[in-house]
């Protein structure tokens, strides 16, 4: 089984340096068939260059594992793209958010699918890419592969150039507690131009704990555990990653897209399914909106 990255963004682009660290048969997907030769640099100190091999659309062949490291709302225009060259090819979303699984499945009903939360800690500054930290991932199946060898293959491949890497039989509630803490950390520090730590100075406390209640009030609505861990997951975040500025933030500051609407916005649509509303995420959602107009 070969496996296929799709871009060059910073996770991609590790999991490609991971790739040829560990002499797996890999290509990567670039948005032209020309690709940037990466200077890759681990957590540890090593550094390596190299230039990935590229693979158009039209040359997969069946038995690929395709990862999709992308911004959520290029996800769907992605598959798209690559629709009319699936046949049995097994497929990882990896991304921030949540929504686009519907999407997908809507257009691949029957194609293999895993959904994956990633804790990698890698910054992107032109073809240099630097490990900042290591970070665990979570992946779970949303349609395993029928043929069992297959699944064993992409879990296995999946695990080492993801590692460390847990296997779940339910990734949603993991997917919603990271859900949880983008919803708030994202669009304050994108709205107020700060790094993650300074939402720890009080004058963002009582606008946090108004967010925080309202996903929990949805998390429960939809009988999603872990509604009562919120808070403290969140502020643990924020000391952890204190020094970093989120991607909504980086988004913002060089004028790109956002992920809001897979972020804030995916819990106004689940909020709306159960007549609930979610006037501090609603709020957060129009201005990163109107910042990106």
């Amino acid at each position: 089984m070969n496996i296929v990255i799709v871009g060059q963004g910073a996770i991609g682009s590790a999991l490609a340096a991971r790739c040829e660290i560990q002499g797996l048969a890999y290509k990567v997907m670039g948005r032209t068939s020309t690709l940037q030769c990466i200077e890759w640099i681990a957590y540890q100190g090593e550094r390596l260059a190299f230039l990935p091999e590229s693979l158009e659309p039209h040359e997969l062949k069946g038995n690929e594992l395709i990862i999709l490291p992308l911004k959520a709302y290029q996800i769907l225009p992605a598959v798209t793209a690559l629709k009319p060259y699936l046949t049995e090819q097994t497929m990882l979303l990896l991304h921030n958010g949540m929504g686009t699984q519907s999407e997908v499945e809507a257009l691949l009903p029957d194609l293999p699918l895993a959904l994956g939360i990633t804790r990698m800690a890698v910054l992107k500054q032109d073809t240099q890419v630097t490990e900042t930290g290591l970070g665990g991932s979570d992946l779970g199946w949303a349609l395993a592969p029928a043929n069992k060898a297959n699944r064993e293959q992409a879990e296995h491949l999946l695990s080492s150039i993801l590692a460390p890497c847990q296997w779940h039989t339910q990734i949603a509630p993991l997917q919603w507690a990271k859900l949880a803490v983008n919803a708030v950390i994202n669009p304050l520090t994108a709205l107020h131009n700060i790094s993650n730590g300074e939402l720890a100075q009080p004058q963002y406390q009582a606008q946090i704990q108004a967010l925080n209640e309202e996903i929990a009030t949805l998390m429960q609505g939809l009988n999603i555990p872990g509604a009562q861990d919120i808070p403290s997951r969140l502020a643990q975040v924020i000391n952890a990653t204190a020094a970093n500025f989120s991607s909504m933030h980086q988004d913002v500051l060089h004028g790109r897209p956002t992920e809001i609407d897979y972020i804030n916005g995916y819990l106004l649509k689940e909020a709306e399914r159960l007549g609930l509303a979610l006037p501090h995420h609603l709020a957060l959602w129009q201005k990163i909106h109107a910042r990106q107009a």
